[in-house]
């Protein structure tokens, strides 16, 4: 139910709503929505993160899909990882409710570290583990413009970790968002969800617009203990964006800032033994922890400036520096980053059949962590990195209009790994207007994290009578190595009607050097049930190594169809197969367990896109997602998710053109399912059935 305070933060805007109903004309307006646009316009769609330059969507050597505005405010999703289940080869999977493993083409884990994500080219990946915190990324929906989402690698361009994808967030100009906009949201499980955003024109050449957002979210349910999994989930958030133009020359001013409170339930720490603040043991359970509640405090600002010059009709070069700042505090780690980056990039096209993009770049990172029972940094607490790239693409016209081979490759250098070469090949034939055909081989690296290069994470302890307590755990040892990947693709587009559009996309992955968990140090203790016995062996701790080899394949393919004026089905499926080779002599029994059991073999979606009337719409959005055998490193607790299927829908109503109200439900015909199992010291919980309402007023 809602509760009365959430009632209290609606009755201000009823009487604003009010009031803009009357200053509004009568007359209700017509949808502005992409319903609009047929198929050969969406087809059209410029993209810019396949080959850093604007090209039309149906012209992409890769497997691309892009998630519009229109289409995240018509699911009634309310965070970017929600809004990313729409793109197929994609897994969105909830931990709990405000942590989400999210990969493209399997690898998916609690922290997945081969996914490329990117907010307005800033990247926002964790040097700690090199992946993402999706809780804090909790930007203005209304102010993203589109997310591109390219399955398969894309390290030519980005670097390291674009391995099996990139996902980028492009928001909206400033230009673009004029006047202002209040909206609320309140339900069960958003319990509210404020969001305020200005735009003013400065003059004719610079617009600006600020944001603030606030949002609160309810607990989810946690099986275990047939109680609410203390997870919910605290938002703050404030940015602004500047844009202008004098001449040639544009350019881009924008930050964020935000303050999030994430809640948690620890289910199975360990505790060092050797730690006198651990001592006295607990006589029932020693050394351990078992739904110990716990807060996450996450904070960060950032500030990014790009500059584009036409420096003539062939010839073009951006500038971006950005610096962000982020800092985590939670029971098993508290850390600190401070990222700084600066990007230049040139396109010259003013050779007959070539147009080149080259750029260089350089990013320095310092981390500070401080040290707890469950993961610590053995060597130094405190480290500065740095990363130096230079990429260079060239797209060659075969034949003209009709057959274009893109060849390029990025170079990186990192202290931990020395030079990256990432190389990739790209054909692409357009044997006739409607009709795309296109094929690649790539290479990709994944280059260590911090943990990897010098942590410590606590794995156990066993206790035995009359022998001292022994530490499990595992550690960096200084030899892990990047890992690497070979991709090969191709891809088909046709549009074989005027209302239909096809799109398929086939992959073979392979995987050298891939990270696994190797027993390097063994405890030889006495056998204390039985003196005269042979002593025991013990495998005390593991390492971070590469004797893994994994491959993939899989299909994916996306259909759209305008069955008449004002409605729109769109159906995605996709399927991956992953198998594992452990080096002969691994002695990893667990990495191939989630590499192979966490991504689930088959997923597809239905969408229907319906414009009821002018003034009202109805969209219904289903997914499954088939089982998943094994999602953690862990052998002490069943991680298998079976398979589920949600229903989604959002009912629209504009009584005046520039008010909407919405309701939507989430899962609707499913009371809670669980998506994910996280690591041995997350509680585990699933995801309810959730319906809210949404009042929006633009004026």
């Amino acid at each position: 139910m809602i509760s009365q305070k959430t009632l209290m933060v609606f009755a201000p805007l009823l009487i604003l709503i009010s009031v803009m109903a009357e200053a509004t004309e009568n007359d209700t307006a017509s949808l502005d929505s992409y319903l609009d646009m047929n198929i050969e316009e969406l087809l059209s769609m410029e993209v810019t993160s396949v080959s850093k330059k604007k090209q039309r969507l149906s012209e992409s050597a890769a497997a691309i899909f892009v998630i519009t505005h229109d289409d995240i405010r018509r699911s009634g999703v309310t965070s970017i990882p929600e809004a990313l289940r729409l793109a197929p080869g994609i897994q969105v999977a909830k931990i709990d409710n405000a942590k989400w493993a999210i990969s493209s083409r399997g690898f998916n884990t609690q922290f997945v570290n081969k996914l490329l994500v990117l907010i307005d080219g800033r990247s926002v990946y964790t040097q700690s583990y090199s992946g993402v915190y999706w809780e804090d990324q909790d930007t203005l929906l209304e102010d993203v413009d589109r997310i591109e989402v390219i399955r398969g690698p894309g390290a030519t361009l980005w670097g390291a970790n674009a391995v099996n994808g990139v996902i980028n967030i492009i928001t909206k100009a400033a230009a673009d968002t004029q006047g202002s906009l209040v909206q609320v949201s309140a339900g069960n499980e958003e319990k509210v969800i404020a969001q305020l955003r200005h735009g003013i024109e400065v003059n004719k050449d610079v617009s600006a617009r600020t944001y603030l957002k606030y949002a609160d979210r309810e607990s989810s349910y946690a099986p275990d203990i047939d109680d609410s999994a203390n997870d919910d989930w605290k938002t703050r958030q404030a940015g602004f964006r500047v844009d202008g133009g004098v001449a040639q020359d544009t350019w881009t001013i924008q930050g964020d800032v935000y303050s999030n409170l994430l809640s948690q339930t620890l289910d199975n720490i360990y505790l060092d033994p050797y730690n006198p603040d651990n001592n006295p043991p607990d006589p029932v359970t020693p050394y351990r922890l078992f739904n110990t509640k716990d807060d996450i405090h996450a904070s960060g600002h950032n500030v990014l400036g790009r500059l584009n010059r036409q420096i003539n009709t062939n010839s073009q070069a951006s500038l971006q520096i950005y610096y962000d700042h982020t800092k985590r505090r939670e029971y098993i780690l508290e850390q600190e980053k401070d990222t700084f980056d600066i990007d230049f990039q040139h396109r010259y096209s003013g050779f007959t059949r070539h147009d080149l993009i080259w750029g260089l770049g350089y990013r320095r990172i310092d981390d500070h962590y401080l040290n707890s029972d469950v993961v610590s940094f053995r060597d130094s607490t405190e480290k500065t990195s740095a990363l130096v790239s230079a990429f260079l693409q060239d797209e060659i016209t075969l034949k003209e209009e009709e057959l274009r081979l893109t060849i390029g490759s990025k170079f990186e250098h990192t202290e931990f790994t020395g030079v990256e070469i990432q190389p990739s090949a790209k054909l692409l034939w357009i044997p006739k207007p409607g009709m795309t055909l296109w094929g690649s081989i790539s290479r990709a690296a994944r280059t260590p994290s911090a943990i990897e290069q010098r942590g410590s994470i606590a794995t156990g302890v066993i206790i035995l009578p009359g022998v001292d307590p022994i530490n499990l755990s595992n550690d960096a040892d200084g030899n892990f190595e990047s890992e690497y990947l070979t991709a090969y693709e191709v891809g088909y587009r046709i549009q074989p009607t005027e209302t239909t559009s096809l799109d398929i996309s086939a992959f073979y992955n392979d995987y050298s050097n891939a990270a696994s968990y190797e027993y390097n140090t063994y405890q030889i203790v006495p056998n204390p049930y039985d003196p005269a016995a042979d002593p025991l062996v013990i495998p005390s701790q593991t390492v971070f190594d590469n004797k893994m080899d994994v491959t993939s394949r899989g299909l994916e393919f996306i259909v759209d169809w305008r069955v008449i004026s004002g409605w729109r089905l769109q159906s995605t499926y996709s399927y991956l197969k992953v198998s594992t080779q452990s080096d002969t002599d691994s002695t990893d029994a667990f990495s191939p367990l989630p590499i192979e059991g966490g991504s689930p073999e088959h997923q597809a979606t239905m969408r229907s896109i319906h414009d009821i009337n002018e003034s009202v719409t109805f969209d219904l959005w289903m997914q499954y997602v088939s089982s998943l055998d094994s999602t953690t490193l862990s052998a002490t607790r069943d991680d298998s998710i079976g398979e589920y299927t949600s229903v989604n829908a959002r009912f629209a109503w504009l009584p005046k053109k520039n008010i909407e109200l919405s309701l939507v439900g989430r899962n609707l015909f499913d009371n809670r399912h669980p998506e994910f199992v996280g690591e041995y010291y997350i509680l585990r919980s699933e995801v309810e059935r959730s319906l809210y309402a949404q009042v929006k007023v633009e004026f």
